[in-house]
């Protein structure tokens, strides 16, 4: 069937180009669908079938498959034939929260052995015509998405993506955002035993004594630092995000118009560990090149007292 002709296709490919693998496309979900005979057509299922077919056929080829808004996301996971999670996500997913409950629900359809890419477009419709990036946009939305433990596809060739036409360049990046893209990317390399090597979410009760900042633990709120905590070997991590001018929850960003957060300095911090802390730091993309810092603390009845240096858009606590 077209399985098969698709396959010699991949083997004239192999032959005359080393790519690493290949990455499935689709449609998501779309009405009730027929085949020639007039039968409804289950496409998720379909689409385990085409990976395992592929899979066989080139075995020591990586695959991954696209789960265009989490269609077919189950199905394609439990194949355990792709190498991690590939979600293109729109306007149905729009708030930072779905995001988590994708990397949730990807983790149990994979196992907790697979990570997840999104494939997120900034800017949407500021995008229609010639511009710039909102770098406050994009820089926040890496920040909650590196922070959960996913990543981001949004650099294709010599450009950001804003469409799902990969050619599309209305937007332009600004020296800013150029720069700060290596510095994230740099981060979410060095840090990835922290953000993407499992781990268990848990809470700390966190609180600021001297009013730079005000704090609730996810979900974002506007107006406030947010904080996600996973403890992670025998460390705990506390990732602040900072939504203090946030102007909406949505990752999207679509017309550009997301504020640059104040920057927060020299925040004092308090929070409640009852284990006996060795060691405290912190490491920040938006800081320092995003090497870590150590930072002195105090300890008394299970309250530990620090002073966070800085907060732009995203900093890691780490306690060990």
């Amino acid at each position: 069937g077209m399985a098969e002709i698709f396959e010699r296709g991949n083997d004239d490919v192999y032959v005359n180009f080393a790519f690493d693998g290949y990455q499935i496309d689709q449609l998501g979900r779309r009405s009730t669908l027929y085949n020639y005979n007039g039968i409804p057509v289950n496409l998720r299922e379909g689409y385990a079938s085409f990976i395992e077919a592929t899979k066989q056929a080139h075995p020591d080829k990586s695959l991954v498959m696209n789960a265009v808004s989490r269609y077919g996301a189950r199905q394609i996971g439990e194949t355990g034939k792709v190498d991690f999670f590939y979600n293109e996500v729109w306007a149905d997913e729009a708030d930072f929260t779905n995001l988590k409950a994708i990397l949730y629900e990807n983790g149990v359809y994979g196992n907790y052995q697979l990570n997840t890419v999104f494939a997120a477009y900034m800017n949407y419709n500021k995008a229609d015509n010639r511009g710039e990036f909102n770098t406050p946009g994009v820089l926040l939305t890496d920040a909650v998405m590196f922070a959960l433990g996913g990543s981001h596809l949004e650099l294709g060739g010599d450009h950001m993506l804003c469409k799902e036409y990969f050619p599309n360049e209305n937007l332009t990046m600004s020296e800013e955002l150029k720069t700060a893209m290596v510095r994230y990317y740099d981060f979410l390399t060095s840090y990835q035993n922290l953000l993407r090597d499992g781990g268990t979410e848990n809470s700390v009760s966190m609180n600021c004594t001297n009013g730079e900042m005000r704090l609730n633990s996810w979900p974002p709120q506007q107006g406030s630092v947010t904080t996600y905590a996973k403890q992670v070997g025998g460390k705990q991590v506390i990732h602040l995000l900072n939504f203090s001018q946030a102007n909406s929850l949505s990752w999207r960003d679509v017309d550009g118009t997301m504020p640059e957060p104040a920057l927060i300095t020299k925040a004092a911090l308090q929070m409640n560990l009852s284990a006996k802390v060795n060691k405290l730091w912190v490491a920040s993309p938006d800081a320092h090149g995003g090497a870590l810092q150590e930072l002195t603390f105090t300890q008394e009845n299970g309250v530990v007292s620090f002073t966070l240096p800085s907060l732009k858009y995203w900093t890691m606590i780490v306690v060990e």
